[in-house]
């Protein structure tokens, strides 16, 4: 009876915490530079900033990203923004949900095995640097929040119906079809790209197998209804937006990140060839590296554990099905990356392929540690519960700190009767981990300074 209730309490735990990490993230923060460029604290004004997010940069995150955050204030009081940070706990959480499918190939229950995956997944981004990009700062946030989600929910159905099992039957209806398509279509500008050439390589290789072209492209209507959506908004996106985007043109991406333009590969293909390489080293060093140490370090304790306790350690798993979800999530991942080769990609723009490794990950652990019970699972899961209950206080600790100390700078801002108001660099210093972030990017962020306007008034910085 007690062990029923202990594994009952530790299921909801696991369920519960990444779920109360994300309110504390997103309730407790201050909307920082980009934020306020984007018009935060001013009047919303929809519509213009639809269009100019479509032609700064034509994805869907983009317009969802400009247009929610004029309804945000500087810091959150309970107002309209309630609903729209409501909504970012609730994509957040549905990233995490739908990995967990993807790993355990059907929709998660309330038991302890399957809130083990959950939080699981939850730990493989968050603990990472690749979990900054959803708690760095709003706009960031609200644009990888509709990467994350729409990527997760547009390749379901496609990796259930790649292994032989059932469809979700929301996706056989035709527009359901469809608008998963058009959103994750115009959803990012790298992702769909990804996805058409992983989908081609996966079907040549079916052609191989099957020895028969009809056989390998004779596609299910809903398939055909996504795959139109999808190339719809693309098209939409390159041919009426911005095409691959604005940023290719802005310095932080063309110096920082090394940013190779096409006619800069034909004019000087030697020296070109030298820079892809090093930014697919470097790319696939962040993700596939990262994913492998972890790899390494938790199969190489599960082999000791299953030595001590006289099993065979089996690396990967026999079930086929497995295998294949394996196979497709490596290859979207890896052909992602050489996708974005072009440049050395920041965190953020790694995280749909990050998310793809993390459920190849995932089916590892859950193969080693959790459906083998190789150590008793209500331990695995008092471990996770320790490391994201320590996770929620230093996140909570780090954001309140930050919103008293902001809370004095716009108290100043707001009382100063100059139109312009100087700052001391030392105000309002975020607090961070090394690697385990967990704070936010500054409010007052030097970059942001020449566009910062805070109730009416340009802030700047001075000594």
């Amino acid at each position: 009876m007690k062990r029923g209730i202990v594994k009952k309490i530790s299921t909801y735990l696991l369920y519960s915490l990444p779920v109360i990490f994300f309110a504390v993230c997103y309730f407790c923060m201050t909307v920082w530079g980009e934020d306020i460029i984007q018009g935060a604290g001013t009047s919303p004004d929809i519509w213009n900033d639809i269009v100019g997010a479509f032609r700064h940069n034509s994805r869907l995150s983009d317009m969802y990203a400009w247009t929610v955050i004029n309804f945000f204030d500087f810091q959150y009081s309970f107002g309209v923004d309630t609903i729209f940070r409501l909504i970012d706990v609730a994509m957040a959480t549905g990233i995490i949900y739908l990995l967990t499918s993807l790993i355990l190939r059907r929709w998660p229950k309330l038991q302890l095995k399957d809130s083990l995956v959950f939080a699981l997944s939850f730990l493989v981004i968050f603990i990472t640097p690749h979990g900054y990009t959803l708690y760095r700062g709003f706009s960031v946030i609200h644009n990888y929040l509709i990467i994350g989600l729409s990527t997760a929910a547009f390749v379901l159905p496609w990796v259930r119906s790649f292994v032989g099992q059932t469809m979700p039957k929301l996706y056989q209806k035709w527009w359901f079809a469809l608008l998963i398509g058009l959103i994750f279509g115009m959803s990012s500008n790298i992702t769909p790209i990804a996805f058409l050439i992983s989908f081609i390589l996966i079907k040549l290789w079916q052609v191989w197998r099957e020895k028969s072209w009809k056989q390998a492209w004779k596609l299910p209507a809903w398939q055909i209804w996504m795959l139109l959506g999808m190339v719809i908004t693309v098209a939409v996106a390159y041919v009426f937006g911005a095409g691959v985007s604005t940023y290719a043109n802005n310095p932080v991406y063309t110096e920082t990140y090394d940013y190779l333009a096409f006619g800069e590969i034909f004019a000087n293909f030697g020296g070109s060839v030298i820079r892809i390489i090093k930014h697919v080293v470097v790319n696939f060093g962040y993700s596939f590296g990262l994913v492998g140490v972890m790899a390494v370090v938790l199969g190489g304790l599960a082999a000791a554990v299953s030595k001590i306790r006289g099993r065979k350690f089996v690396i990967l798993p026999r079930d086929t099905a497995e295998r294949r979800v394996l196979v497709v999530c490596v290859i979207f991942a890896a052909v992602y990356l050489l996708c974005g080769s072009q440049i050395m990609l920041p965190v953020r723009l790694a995280l749909p392929a990050y998310l793809a490794l993390t459920v190849t990950l995932g089916i590892l652990m859950h193969h080693w540690w959790i459906k083998s019970d190789l150590v008793e699972n209500v331990a695995l899961g008092a471990l996770m519960i320790i490391v994201m209950l320590a996770m929620v206080i230093i996140k909570a600790d780090f954001a309140l700190e930050y919103r008293a100390e902001m809370a004095e700078v716009l108290a100043t801002i707001e009382e100063t009767p100059t139109e312009v108001v100087c700052i001391s660099s030392n105000i309002a210093k975020p607090r961070h981990l090394p690697i385990v972030n967990l704070g936010q990017d500054e409010t007052l962020a030097e970059w942001a300074l020449p566009y910062l306007t805070v109730y009416g008034k340009e802030v700047r910085i001075c000594e």
